[in-house]
């Protein structure tokens, strides 16, 4: 049997002592216990197996300033999001590039499951138990990988064909971290996140993953090529950093 790499629950942290809401990852491979915060994780405290979790309160209150300091800088760099309804789902999904918009709806009709529809004047239907947040948030995310398939497919292909580019097959997922990679067989897959993306962002992701059907690395001649498609790449580069500013917070990856 193999055992599992690390498990996470999420939590609250005690009365009394700092009121940071917080997921516990419970990993193999840690040493001690340590604290990371993602700006769409929020904050994860890792500890070892067998870590006394009583002690996770002292070390809220050990690291509140950074914590804080963290939290903070994240939410200013935080692009201005969309409403969101009660139970933290969108009332509206926007795509900038594509110039696309979605009005979305949420009836309890107090039966069990969920089901999406799309309805004319660019509108999603979510009809049933609209309360399950976790089975409402996982039909969203699968509707925003198939339009994801629809937009950001053509517009790859589109890209290689204009620039002499070739590969072998392409794909959408949906991942907390990659923006695009290109396996060793020069297949492609793109994250449906760059939906939210400005173009510029989206071009630079593509022409990186163009650029590795050539040189399958991060080498020079690697980065001539990228250079050569796009001039800004190394600005490009940079702003990618903060890019998930861009990414709406209900939108998470999905096992």
């Amino acid at each position: 049997m193999i055992m599992p790499l690390s498990l996470f629950t999420h939590h609250a942290a005690p009365k009394g002592s700092i009121h940071f809401s917080y997921t516990l990852k419970v990993s193999l491979r840690a040493k001690f216990a340590r604290l990371k915060i993602t700006p769409h994780g929020g904050l994860v405290v890792v500890v070892p197996p067998g870590f006394n979790k009583k002690n996770i309160a002292s070390l809220l209150l050990h690291h509140e300033q950074w914590i804080k300091k963290v939290t903070a800088k994240f939410d200013a760099q935080r692009h201005v999001t969309l409403p969101l309804s009660e139970n933290g789902l969108p009332l509206s999904v926007c795509f900038p590039d594509f110039a696309e918009s979605w009005t979305v709806i949420y009836t309890d009709t107090g039966s069990a499951g969920v089901e999406l529809i799309e309805q004319q004047g660019n509108t999603l239907s979510l009809t049933g138990d609209v309360a399950d947040t976790a089975l409402s948030r996982r039909l969203l995310c699968s509707w925003l990988k198939q339009r994801a398939q629809a937009h950001l497919l053509s517009a790859l292909e589109k890209l290689a064909a204009a620039h002499g580019f070739s590969y072998a097959s392409s794909g959408i997922r949906l991942q907390h971290s990659r923006w695009g990679s290109c396996s060793s067989r020069r297949s492609i897959s793109l994250n449906s996140k760059l939906l939210f993306l400005p173009e510029h962002l989206v071009r630079y992701i593509m022409v990186h993953e163009l650029c590795h059907t050539v040189h399958m690395n991060h080498s020079r001649s690697f980065w001539s090529l990228v250079h050569e498609h796009d001039p800004l790449f190394r600005s490009n580069n940079l702003e990618m950093k903060s890019a998930w500013k861009y990414v709406p917070q209900w939108v998470s990856a999905q096992p």
